[in-house]
């Protein structure tokens, strides 16, 4: 494999909205012309419940407050962050 081979196997970043997301759940969850005996069904029911698993991960991780590090006094020097010790909360 070349070194330019492998620049056009590097995986695309895309941001995706969260409405787009449930908008394609949907669709897929709404999609039953597969279906047509109780494996199909079973395995449409697992989809189902896997998609709708994802979207409420995915909204529950978007409500996550900022961290200790947002609201800390910080100061940068050589590279490295410098925080005081009062403002790091554990746990």
């Amino acid at each position: 494999m070349k070194d330019t081979d492998y620049k056009l196997l590097k995986p695309n970043k895309m941001k995706i909205e969260l409405s787009t997301i449930k908008r394609i759940a949907a669709d897929i969850k709404a999609d039953q012309e597969w279906v047509n005996d109780s494996h199909t069904s079973a395995e449409h029911q697992g989809i189902k419940s896997g998609l709708d698993m994802l979207i409420s991960h995915l909204e529950h991780t978007q409500e996550v407050k900022p961290s200790w590090f947002h609201k800390a006094d910080k100061h940068i020097k050589n590279g490295y962050w410098y925080v005081k010790l009062s403002d790091i909360k554990f746990g």
